[in-house]
């Protein structure tokens, strides 16, 4: 029996040891010190020999198993010099042990391996969010099992922790450029920009591809902006643009990760975001309550309207408005009403001072007042919001991305996950776009308004169109008074009552037609521009995907009949592995890949991401507005033969003498007055305490006050 190399016999031991049911191993394998060419090798069972003697066993609770039994079952080659070939001179193929059995075979290390093929389908179901559990079922059963798959579930564990370490050989800041200048040659119009400290660390990060510059050059005119936690390894806060395209689905505009929420970082991110977006600013934006992200707005987002979410503040009127009991007045009614109801100032100004004098702290009511514009419904009447007046929004976006990130994910996971949302959302707009084009839009009136508009806008806006101009038919003028005129809107049912009446201002013969283009079907029609005046691709290789799924599908169907023949499966293997030759030579080496391989190289030694200090994980769960309105008070011991103890948990005393001082004292009066005691064991035994100790708040010496209740 001769073999071409080395490989070729390993190959076959291998494969011998896989039908037979034993395990092989490499025993030795001689280079000639001339030309380093294997002179010979022998490989045998792993069963060969006998384990050493191990000194610690003495020591060792659970030793291994024993695996060496002495088995001489084995191979040896030695190379020909004259035809370059190797040939056998020792075989023995008796054991002494038990053989596995077919059903097992697979379980043996040297029958497991996991393929080129394999390893990319394991790496695409673990960045579709599949656990390595499901992922092992579904690859055994596409191919009749677990016998025929090659590799175990702890093989694909092993797997996937490699890529993660070898994703992470950089460190966390330097896999993250990698991973952005990965996108940067991929697509020319992805851009990512970083702040750096006074020690070059890396503090805050913003990154938005040529999807989000597209959609935001559409769509920007309405944005909402929040920040979240604990979707990632370090604590940061993570801070996402929202928005709705003409379908009034969720599309993004760029994220950005910072190291906190000061004026400064939302100041260089609000910059960094219209330098990226080729400095449009959009019409309103959304935001919590935050002052410092409000501070920023006001200097950067000049030409739009801050408003503030209504969902918020509500939330805070629940907790500093009094909650009354009395059916004729409610104050969160009336706060409500002057959300969202009350359409004249004069009027919210009267409503605003009855809900005051409800009410005796008014600290909350003073400072959402100051603000009132971006809130009440009487002044933003002219803002232009497209229906909206919350960042719910960016709070759906949250929760979605809560579902798919963790606290504990490194930074190159966050980023995969994060595309899956990111996906997930915009596969939401494609499936709106097909309904659209497959159903026909639901006219009620055959008119030709109504029909020019159906083919116009998008089914869900034509929707609202449709409803308006049904309003608009019992709507008439009411009165006039030159160029004022008072159009009321006539309510369904018997008697003249008005659903609405509204003040319009100008000469009502005139016709006007306004067509919105980002309600259109036409709204994505055109090309946009970044700010470097280059046009934006949204996919750079959309044919070359077009092409894959097509040569997929082909091949596909030729492997499943090929498959049933041995015949035809050696006859489609030689075939494709002269055509994979043909193709490597055709198939161009693009230099491309190495050179921005090496600049990012060059740029990942320098590169550190600044730490965050995080908080410590505790199981005591964590106090809300309500119970801290309810204080639980906290239990006394007492002691029968002893004054009162007061019993403080959880503290550190760093000073044996502890002052006790009253609340309404003054520094300036004597220690006797205010009670000096001595030690710790003197406060445990009541010397000197006369007077109720309860009405004393306790200081420790570290500026940290106990009530004493």
């Amino acid at each position: 029996m001769k073999f071409k190399s080395t490989k070729e016999a390993w190959e076959f031991w291998t494969y011998y040891g896989g039908r037979t049911g034993f395990d092989v191993r490499i025993n030795y394998e001689n280079k000639s010190k001339v030309d380093g060419v294997i002179t010979s090798a022998r490989y045998v069972c792993s069963n060969e020999g006998y384990r050493a003697i191990d000194k610690r066993d003495h020591n060792t609770k659970r030793p291994r198993a024993e695996t060496r039994t002495g088995c001489k079952a084995r191979i040896g080659i030695t190379v020909d010099r004259e035809v370059g070939d190797y040939s056998v001179y020792d075989l023995v193929l008796k054991h002494n042990h038990e053989l596995q059995l077919p059903s097992t075979c697979h379980l043996m290390p040297s029958q497991r391996k996991i393929s080129s093929l394999q390893a990319f389908e394991i790496e695409t179901m673990d960045d579709s969010g599949i656990g390595p559990k499901a992922a092992h079922e579904l690859a055994s059963r596409q191919v009749g099992g677990s016998v025929n798959l090659g590799y175990t579930r702890c093989d694909l564990k092993n797997h996937l922790r490699t890529k993660r370490q070898r994703e992470l050989m950089y460190g966390e800041a330097r896999s993250m450029l990698k991973y952005f200048q990965d996108k940067v040659a991929e697509n020319t119009s992805f851009h990512y920009a970083l702040q750096l400290d006074c020690e070059e660390q890396i503090t805050n990060i913003f990154w938005a591809d040529a999807k989000m510059i597209i959609d935001y050059a559409q769509f920007g005119d309405v944005v909402t902006f929040d920040t979240t936690f604990g979707t990632n390894k370090e604590y940061r806060p993570f801070g996402v643009f929202v928005g709705f395209n003409h379908f009034r689905e969720t599309v993004i505009f760029g994220a950005a990760i910072l190291y906190d929420e000061t004026f400064d970082s939302f100041k260089w991110l609000f910059e960094t975001f219209l330098a990226v977006h080729n400095q449009k600013q959009p019409t309103i934006i959304y935001t919590d309550q935050d002052i410092a992200m409000g501070k920023a707005i006001e200097v950067v987002f000049t030409e739009a309207w801050h408003g503030l979410c209504t969902f918020h503040i509500m939330q805070n009127s629940i907790k500093h408005l009094p909650r009354t009991k009395k059916e004729d007045t409610n104050i969160l009614s009336d706060f409500t009403a002057c959300m969202y109801e009350y359409e004249d100032e004069a009027t919210f100004e009267e409503a605003f001072s009855t809900i005051r004098s409800k009410v005796h702290k008014q600290t909350w009511l003073n400072s959402i007042y100051k603000v009132k514009e971006k809130w009440a419904e009487c002044y933003m009447r002219n803002v232009y919001t497209l229906g909206m007046r919350s960042t719910q929004l960016s709070e759906s976006l949250n929760n979605d991305l809560k579902n798919h990130l963790k606290s504990d994910l490194d930074i190159i996971r966050f980023f995969n996950n994060l595309e899956r949302v990111i996906k997930g959302k915009r596969d939401n707009e494609l499936d709106a776009e097909y309904e659209a084009r497959k159903k026909l839009p639901r006219i009620k009136m055959r008119v030709p308004i109504l029909v020019q508009a159906s083919k116009i806008y998008t089914p869900c806006i034509f929707e609202y169109f449709q409803n308006e101009y049904e309003r608009s038919m019992a709507a008439y003028i009411k009165s006039s008074e030159h160029n004022e005129f008072i159009v009321a809107i006539e309510a369904p049912g018997e008697g003249s009552t008005f659903e609405e009446e509204c003040k319009v201002v100008g000469n009502y013969a005139e016709q006007q037609r306004y067509i919105l283009k980002r309600w259109t079907r036409e709204a994505r029609v055109g090309a946009i521009e970044d700010c470097y005046g280059k046009i934006v691709v949204e996919d750079p290789r959309l044919e070359d995907r077009c092409r894959l799924k097509f040569l997929i599908h082909k091949f596909l169907g030729i492997a499943i009949r090929a498959a049933e023949s041995e015949e035809c499966s050696t006859l489609v293997d030689s075939v494709l592995e002269s055509l994979r030759k043909e193709v490597d030579e055709k198939t161009p080496n693009s230099q491309l890949g190495e050179v921005a391989s090496e600049e990012a190289n060059g740029s990942l030694h320098t590169a550190r991401l600044k730490k965050k200090e995080t908080q410590k994980c505790s199981t005591r769960r964590k106090k809300n507005w309500l119970d801290k309105q309810h204080p639980t008070k906290k239990k006394v011991q007492v002691v029968p033969d002893k004054q009162n103890i007061l019993q403080v948990k959880d503290c550190s005393i760093a000073q044996n003498q502890i002052l006790v001082e009253k609340t309404n004292g003054t520094n300036e009066k004597g220690s006797e007055e205010y009670g000096w005691i001595n030690s710790y064991a003197e406060l445990l035994r009541g010397d000197g305490m006369e007077r109720n100790i309860f009405d004393t708040t306790w200081n420790f010496g570290f500026s940290a006050n106990f009530d004493g209740r």
